[in-house]
């Protein structure tokens, strides 16, 4: 296999998102396959439902893995909290793999501050939020 991590300073993240569906044993298989294919980084998001779910959307029906559910209540099921994330960060020292996430609001960029992460993504759709540029820069 070649080890991808050490090819011309590349480094390599694995796009998890909320693919991971609010559930850690889920999260875990997708660092793992980060991990075996020789990547750098698994790639999470955060995010606070409540401030970043527009209100129009929040009563919503949606269908989900869960059937159908307001969208908001959609957006909490998948949302990890410092339980999974203080559990993402030990699993990813084990490997090695490192973690990062994209965030979407002050309240996720304070949460996330409080882990050591090699870097903040920001959402293509947060690029006009100036404010937040801002705070994170």
């Amino acid at each position: 296999m070649v080890d991808f991590k050490n090819i011309n300073g590349v480094y390599l993240i694995g796009e998890v998102g909320i693919n991971h569906n609010g559930d850690l044993d889920i999260a875990k298989k997708l660092i793992d396959a980060v991990n075996a294919c020789g990547w750098n980084c698994a790639k999470f998001q955060k995010r606070s439902p409540d401030i970043c779910v527009p209100e129009h959307q929040k009563n919503k029906l949606r269908d989900t893995p869960w059937g159908k559910i307001k969208y908001i209540d959609y957006k909490h099921k998948v949302e990890f909290g410092k339980f999974e994330y203080d559990y993402i960060q030990q699993y990813c020292k084990q490997k090695p793999v490192d973690w990062s996430a994209s965030i979407w609001d002050f309240e996720s960029l304070e949460f996330l501050m409080n882990y050591d992460i090699p870097f903040l993504k920001i959402p293509s759709a947060m690029m006009t939020n100036s404010s937040l540029l801002e705070e994170v820069a």
